[in-house]
């Protein structure tokens, strides 16, 4: 027998699906957040970004400053200064905006 789902029902299956997946992933040491509908990794040489810092700033690129802006309500001198300065590429600062804003889920180390 074919079940048919409506359009609810079958968002609420894949985002199921996607939890699971990055589940899976964060068990096997690997962070993951969310883009367009798709998982990324990030953290190490062979994922899709090297850092939580190097994720936002393609995200930043990608939105543009004044959506990412409005999107997180950051201070738009105090990310760019942040952006600009030393600290740590995945200091909590960065995986914070990826987790409130891309359902990001960090590894299980």
């Amino acid at each position: 027998m074919i079940e048919i789902y409506s359009l609810e029902q079958m968002k609420m299956i894949r985002n199921q699906k996607r939890i699971e997946q990055q589940k899976e992933a964060a068990d096997s040491g690997i962070s993951t957040a969310v883009v367009f509908g798709q998982i990324v990794t990030i953290g190490d040489y062979d994922c899709d970004y090297h850092s939580w810092k190097h994720f936002i700033v393609a995200q930043i690129v990608r939105l543009g400053f004044q959506r990412y802006v409005s999107l997180t309500g950051w201070d738009i001198n105090e990310l760019v200064d942040d952006l600009a300065g030393n600290a740590d590429p995945n200091d909590d600062i960065w995986l914070d905006d990826a987790k409130d804003y891309f359902n990001a889920v960090e590894a299980n180390y």
